[in-house]
């Protein structure tokens, strides 16, 4: 295919895009019995069902369903301790992670990390 000038070929874009899940409503009521009774967490619902995290917390959300907290995994928790380490403060960690400061916080004490003393930067 040539461009309108007739030099260059024109480039022709493919847009590729996944298939789509739907899940039927036996399925969705399937994932709200198995998060309600603790027996598979959404990450692991997400996986089960080949879908995307995001939407097992809409089905379970739109159902009503109370959504527990979502942990940092252990690689998100070695992360936030070097840069809370480095000197960033615990909502610049938290903004740059993109995470909740209180879960993060929680998380990197869990790890035994020592938190510095307040700077009182909001005057």
């Amino acid at each position: 295919m040539k461009s309108a000038e007739g030099d260059a070929p024109a480039v022709q874009a493919t847009v590729r895009t996944r298939p789509w899940t739907r899940l039927s409503p036996a399925a969705q009521a399937e994932v709200i019995r198995k998060y309600s009774n603790g027996s598979a967490t959404s990450t692991a619902l997400a996986d089960e069902f080949k879908v995307a995290k995001s939407t097992i917390l809409r089905i379970l959300r739109e159902n009503n369903v109370v959504v527990r907290r979502q942990p940092l995994t252990g690689k998100q928790v070695t992360q936030a301790t070097k840069l809370y380490e480095s000197g960033l403060s615990l909502s610049k960690v938290a903004n740059q992670m993109a995470v909740n400061q209180e879960t993060m916080r929680v998380a990197i004490l869990a790890a035994g990390v020592k938190l510095r003393p307040p700077t009182g930067g909001r005057r």
